[in-house]
């Protein structure tokens, strides 16, 4: 299964072919890939649908196909831990989110990872420890559509002063426990909260 966010609304791309057997009005069986401009704009066109499912046999290519509908942007980011194992989180624009931020030209992922939790939250000394997710948001940006991915790493910080970068509008960053996570989650995106599944930190 592939999830792309819009927001909190999903368009999933699964080649689970049982789904079709449900009585859902917003699940669609694809036939060629050329159909997925039409279904998109469908999708669009359907504000009230949540989850919108497009059924196909070959779901890597289709989501490849999928996003070639885009301009394409490569990011990375964090879930950072100290030595309690509790998680930084910072707070933008009205949500709950983990440090991250876009790939420059040249630059290793890994490297953008890292760069982006120093920078946002004024930390020096991280420790990479591993792979932990992908996730695809698209947003409208300058007249057309964009798709982020986000590649996403498991790292440790021993530092307990944090400083958040307020010329990237962070106003506030933290260290939460973990057993004190599901207060945030309901102000997260829903991309975030991939994040968390993919740590075990979210069932």
């Amino acid at each position: 299964m592939k999830k792309i966010f819009f927001n909190d609304r999903l368009f999933i791309l699964d080649s689970n072919s049982e789904i079709l057997k449900t009585q859902e009005d917003n699940i669609y069986e694809l036939h060629q890939f050329s159909e997925l401009h039409n279904l998109f704009n469908k999708f669009l066109s359907e504000l009230e649908t949540n989850e919108f499912y497009v059924i196909c046999k070959d779901e890597y290519t289709a989501f490849v196909a999928f996003c070639d509908l885009f301009d394409m942007v490569s990011a990375g980011g964090g879930l950072v831990r100290n030595a309690d194992g509790d998680i930084l989180l910072i707070y933008r624009y009205g949500h709950w989110d983990l440090p991250k931020g876009k790939q420059e030209d040249g630059e290793n992922i890994v490297h953008t990872a890292i760069r982006e939790v120093k920078e946002e939250c004024g930390i020096s000394n991280i420790m990479m420890s591993n792979f932990l997710t992908e996730t695809y948001h698209c947003f409208f940006m300058n007249g057309k559509w964009m798709m982020k991915r986000n590649f996403w790493y498991e790292m440790f910080c021993d530092s307990e002063t944090l400083i958040p970068q307020e010329a990237e509008d962070i106003e506030r960053a933290e260290f939460v426990s973990t057993d004190k996570l599901s207060e945030y989650f309901n102000d997260m995106y829903a991309s975030i909260r991939e994040v968390f599944f993919a740590a075990n930190l979210l069932k």
